[in-house]
């Protein structure tokens, strides 16, 4: 009986982790295929800013409105919904239709991916451990999602190379998502009823949370570290506007830097601020600055300076940097000590808060990379990311002070 609950349980979490490796290929496919995506599209950056930006706002409300089914629908039909809903846009984004149609198709993308798929994936993720095995669970789940990440992106690098369009890379992310929700329906199974009490006490927002100093101050850290890492996506273009490096291989270090520095990213980070650091906010504060430095150090180079190289090493430090940050985005939570019923709502209200960067980074990244030509929109798109990196550092030394104090009222209290 065990042995079956294991095999069960294993299915599950492969199932899971190829869904998450296919289900963002589309909505994100400007990571990898950034300047194809441009071109085939006829986009400025400001129109794809836009695009992304109101995607972004869909996405931040949706995180929200998620809790209203999350707990009452069975994964088995939210998951393959989602994927199979992402496909059948994806085929509509193969029409290359104008930019409004694009707009439409993005919002249809962030409503599938993040309000129906992400919400349902974290919970059933979670309960494929105990309470002492959560860590490793998700360890293991963005090490496997990071491996089926690279391995279907190269598969449309290599269908790039052959065909030389994004509209057949398009496709075969479109086919294989939907391939991929009839094989979730197939295996998953059906999620247990939640009692109508329970669920209306778990869909609850509690007022105290509003109270609470350290969940805004947890949300201003997500806030500026998601802010950065908008500015990821904008690493690939400038390394291949600024060297004129080819769409090939820019897109296996795209694909490399993207997915394979997230593999070892997230577990590096956290090592480091368990063990090294005794700390999540101060290991944010250790990123900040290095973002700070790097940043200032690529604003201070003259062009005929900037090296091929020294621009591969700043993308993937800032990458390293940035990754390890995304994935302990709610760990200060239990430094800070929110209580266990108040965690859902500072959840809530902290990604409502932290992941509105999707709003309008986009926008604003985008419109300032084509307002200043060349290296000098990239200089002005890098001191605003010292700008954040800045508020950041404030806020996790702030978090900091909170969090000792808090700890020897609490060790005063026991003595």
């Amino acid at each position: 009986m065990k042995s079956k609950r294991k095999i069960k349980k294993k299915i599950i979490f492969l199932i899971l982790t190829m869904a998450t490796g296919v289900v963002y290929k589309l909505p994100y496919i400007q990571d990898v295929f950034y300047v194809s995506i441009q071109e085939s599209l006829n986009l400025s950056h400001t129109q794809l800013g836009n695009i992304l930006s109101m995607a972004g706002l869909f996405s931040t409300f949706g995180f929200l409105l998620s809790i209203y089914f999350i707990d009452r629908i069975s994964k088995r039909i939210l998951i393959p919904c989602a994927l199979i809903g992402v496909g059948f846009t994806g085929i509509y984004l193969y029409t290359l239709p104008s930019y409004y149609g694009l707009m439409f198709i993005w919002v249809l993308f962030a409503l599938f991916s993040d309000m129906v798929y992400w919400p349902v994936l974290v919970k059933s993720v979670k309960e494929l451990g105990n309470d002492d095995e959560q860590g490793r669970i998700f360890g293991f789940f963005e090490a496997g999602r990071g491996l089926f990440d690279t391995l279907i992106v190269f598969i449309a690098l290599s269908i790039f190379s052959i065909y030389g369009s994004i509209k057949y890379v398009i496709l075969f992310y479109s086919i294989t998502c939907i391939l991929m929700g009839v094989l979730a329906f197939i295996l998953l199974d059906k999620d247990e009823k939640v009692n109508a009490k329970e669920n209306k006490k778990k869909m609850s927002f509690p007022i105290e949370v509003i109270k609470v100093k350290e969940v805004w101050l947890i949300s201003g850290n997500i806030f500026c570290a998601y802010a950065i890492y908008c500015g990821l996506t904008y690493m690939m273009p400038f390394l291949q506007n600024t060297f004129g490096i080819g769409v090939v291989v820019i897109g296996i270090y795209g694909t490399v830097n993207q997915y394979g520095i997230k593999m070892m990213a997230g577990p590096l980070g956290g090592y480091l601020a368990d063990k090294k650091f005794k700390s999540t906010s101060r290991y944010f504060c250790f990123c900040f600055k290095l973002i700070i430095i790097a940043n200032v150090i690529m604003i201070l180079l003259a062009k005929s300076k900037i090296s091929i190289i020294v621009g591969f090493v700043f993308v993937i430090v800032f990458s390293i940097l940035v990754n390890s940050m995304k994935a302990l985005l709610f760990a200060p939570m239990q430094e800070a000590g929110i209580s266990e019923e108040l965690s859902g709502a500072a959840i809530s209200l902290s990604s409502f808060i932290g992941y509105s960067p999707l709003i309008f980074c986009y926008s604003l990244y985008g419109s300032i990379l084509d307002k200043f030509n060349g290296l000098l929109g990239y200089r002005i798109l890098f001191l605003i990311l010292i700008v954040f990196g800045i508020i950041g550092l404030i806020i996790n030394k702030k978090l900091r002070e909170i969090t000792v104090t808090n700890k020897l009222n609490e060790d005063k209290k026991v003595s």
